[in-house]
């Protein structure tokens, strides 16, 4: 690992990535670890930059609840905001990285919906003559819980979604039902053991997934 000498900040809300970041990582070519050692790294930046923005405020006090609350609540909603998109910009530089450059971000299908990512492209999706059976779909999420309905229509024309998630584990009942729907989970590897046994040999790595994306559209030019 080499070294970390912080870069010139240009703002909480922008995503850090390229040569500083590959001084922090593991020399790991596995895109599962290649992501969480990224997320890692730039969680960790970004709650450096969050301390010098809120720390002052906290040091000179509030003049009521409410002022706390607010403050509270602003530092809370940024977090969970940035922890999604943070999460698929790294899985979209990941793609490409690997070799899997077929693929549309926030495009828009029926009834104006976006899917994070849609394969091989929105212009394939609608296209009547493109194969339906080689759409892809893939939804992010840093947990499941049960948000992951929200995905069951963003593409109508895919009957099997595929959805990213970091949540570690979730009940046998509950994956279950997301199969039933027509949800396949894609989950980290090394994630794969906080999952019920019975169901370790049905989740698919990120690898997995772009090495079976890659193949799938490798004549695509």
């Amino acid at each position: 690992m080499g070294s970390c000498a912080a870069p010139s900040a240009k703002g909480d809300d922008k995503f850090i990535t390229t040569d500083y970041l590959q001084q922090c990582l593991k020399n790991s070519l596995d895109p599962d670890e290649q992501l969480l050692d990224r997320r890692r790294v730039e969680y960790d930046i970004f709650l450096l930059v969050e301390e010098l923005h809120v720390l002052d405020i906290i040091r000179k006090g509030f003049g009521s609840v409410d002022e706390f609350i607010a403050l509270a609540n602003s530092v809370s909603n940024r977090r969970k905001s940035r922890a999604g998109k943070s999460l698929e910009l790294h899985l979209e530089h990941l793609f490409i990285e690997h070799g899997l450059r077929h693929f549309s971000t926030q495009a828009i299908t029926e009834g104006n919906k976006k899917p994070d990512f849609l394969f091989p492209s929105a212009g394939a999706y609608h296209d009547t003559e493109f194969p339906v059976e080689n759409l892809r779909m893939l939804a992010v999420k840093t947990t499941c819980k049960d948000r992951w309905r929200q995905i069951l229509n963003e593409a109508d024309k895919i009957h099997q979604v595929h959805l990213f998630t970091l949540q570690e584990g979730v009940s046998l009942a509950q994956y279950r039902e997301m199969r039933e729907s027509g949800v396949r989970l894609v989950v980290p590897s090394s994630l794969h053991k906080k999952y019920p046994e019975a169901v370790r040999a049905e989740l698919m790595t990120l690898g997995a997934f772009i090495a079976e994306l890659t193949e799938l559209y490798a004549d695509i030019p």
